[in-house]
């Protein structure tokens, strides 16, 4: 048996007296979608801010690979794999659609130096080209991503979190607005 990617173990979460998340456990494997569904209010966005290290929980754990987590920073969460898109669009929005794309492929660790850099930039605008055609975007790459509708800024949010290369993808509300 594979172990699992991402492991929720017994987490509770309290803000003050109220109780969010109860001893909520949950795993995660390799190329398993899993959706968490539930009214508004119910802890759904709370779990994946205790996940990516927004939060810290009251008790119980959080493993990546085999590795507690728990009270890592959310930067250094984000930098072993695990990202998320938020209900609100996280975009830079006076950036062109394609330079949104960019920034998260050069952004991964190992690009240092003028070289390196000058690498990176070539692929990362190869990357960028796929990825506005995949997702639908190609015809918006040089336009200014705060004129995108609210849906396809959407698209180009999800489109980021795929060009970062990371291994777990938490989308919060991915079809609210």
């Amino acid at each position: 048996m594979t172990r699992p990617l991402v492991q929720v173990r017994e987490v509770t979460k309290d803000f003050g007296g109220l109780r969010v998340l109860r001893g909520v456990t949950l795993s995660l494997g390799a190329g398993e979608l899993r959706c968490i569904i539930g009214p508004n209010g119910c802890g759904k966005t709370t779990l994946f801010n205790v996940i990516t290290g927004a939060f810290s929980p009251t008790s119980g754990t959080v493993w990546f690979r085999g590795e507690e987590i728990t009270h890592r920073p959310p930067h250094a969460i984000s930098r072993l794999g695990i990202v998320r898109k938020f209900q609100v669009p996280g975009i830079y929005p006076t950036l062109a659609v394609a330079e949104n794309l960019e920034i998260p492929l050069l952004s991964r660790p190992g690009i240092a130096g003028p070289w390196s850099l000058l690498r990176a930039g070539t692929r990362a605008a190869a990357r960028s080209q796929e990825l506005l055609a995949r997702f639908g975007l190609r015809p918006q790459a040089a336009r200014a991503a705060a004129a995108l509708p609210h849906g396809q800024k959407q698209w180009l949010e999800i489109a980021m979190l795929i060009a970062s290369e990371a291994q777990v993808l938490l989308l919060d509300e991915p079809t609210a607005g």
